[in-house]
């Protein structure tokens, strides 16, 4: 055996009693270290897409129809970001840093930030020196995510609610509502707590004060808009799904490989007379990289119908 062994690594052909045995052994190893080999070509290079699509941030512009919206408000525009997840080993930073430089060229009336913001420490500096960039003449609002306030199995998050926003306008809503008026319109903007509805007590639709006003909802949970009575609410703007953030392909489109029990995954719906609209959001969680789930951010342009 000995023998033979010599004479495989030396490409000499053994001798003929321990030829069959030898032989097999040898080209078993090789096709093994073949398919290993190809199997870490594959995974080394699906990673460096994953992490490349985590920071190929789509932009656009997109007519979202609400019922019964005033013409006065018509072409009302929001900038919706969502899920910075700032702080976490990511190129998330990069990510938002993008996000937030699109909004300053577009110069919406009004920003919307729809949770899991800074889910580390290290971030926090980021995200107040990015938003302060804004200056939208509407105002800047913000609800909190579930990463935000530490509902998470994610092992390198660490969420932080600033106490203080700095030079960025950003009204932080923790289950109350402010109003403003745009055009002799009142427009009443809500955030909601996520913890709340996770826990089955939340009612966001008391949150709202004005009959009279265009209603905005912020949730981090886009499932909460089949919770709401009928008329509470005309916008709910969401995030937290990541889009899937990995994704696999599908007859017929991708299939998700998490949340799969929620039922809007991206995109804008229409529930009842409610417009539901979710942002794949800009950052990533648990692992850097997207897989059929680019990353968002889009300047909402309310349009009704």
């Amino acid at each position: 055996m000995r023998n033979a062994s010599r004479c495989c690594a030396s490409g000499s052909p053994p001798p003929a009693a321990v030829f069959g045995t030898s032989s097999t052994a040898c080209v078993a190893n090789s096709s093994r270290r073949r398919a290993l080999s190809a199997l870490a070509a594959a995974g080394g290079a699906l990673a460096a897409w994953g992490l490349f699509e985590s920071q190929w941030l789509e932009t656009r512009i997109e007519e979202v129809p609400v019922a019964g919206l005033h013409p006065e408000l018509e072409g009302l525009s929001i900038l919706h970001l969502s899920d910075f997840h700032a702080g976490t080993p990511s190129l998330n930073l990069r990510t938002m840093r993008m996000a937030v430089s699109f909004g300053v060229e577009q110069q919406p009336d009004m920003v919307v930030v729809t949770g899991d913001i800074v889910t580390h420490p290290r971030g926090e500096r980021a995200v107040l020196e990015q938003l302060a960039r804004l200056d939208p003449p509407l105002g800047m609002y913000g609800s909190l995510g579930n990463h935000d306030t530490g509902a998470t199995r994610d092992p390198f998050s660490r969420g932080v609610v600033p106490e203080s926003w700095g030079a960025a306008p950003m009204q932080l809503l923790r289950d109350r509502s402010v109003v403003v008026e745009a055009h002799g319109r009142a427009i009443e903007v809500a955030g909601m707590e996520p913890d709340a509805w996770s826990q089955g007590s939340a009612r966001p639709q008391e949150l709202f004060v004005r009959d009279d006003a265009f209603r905005i909802l912020l949730a981090h949970f886009p499932d909460v808009v089949d919770d709401l009575p009928p008329g509470s609410c005309s916008l709910v703007l969401a995030g937290h799904l990541h889009g899937g953030q990995i994704c696999l392909p599908a007859p017929g489109g991708r299939m998700r490989l998490s949340h799969t029990e929620w039922r809007y995954l991206d995109g804008v719906h229409r529930v009842g007379d409610t417009t539901l609209v979710v942002s794949r959001g800009t950052g990533t969680t648990l692992v850097p990289f997207r897989l059929l789930a680019r990353p968002e951010v889009v300047l909402l342009r309310l349009t009704a119908g």
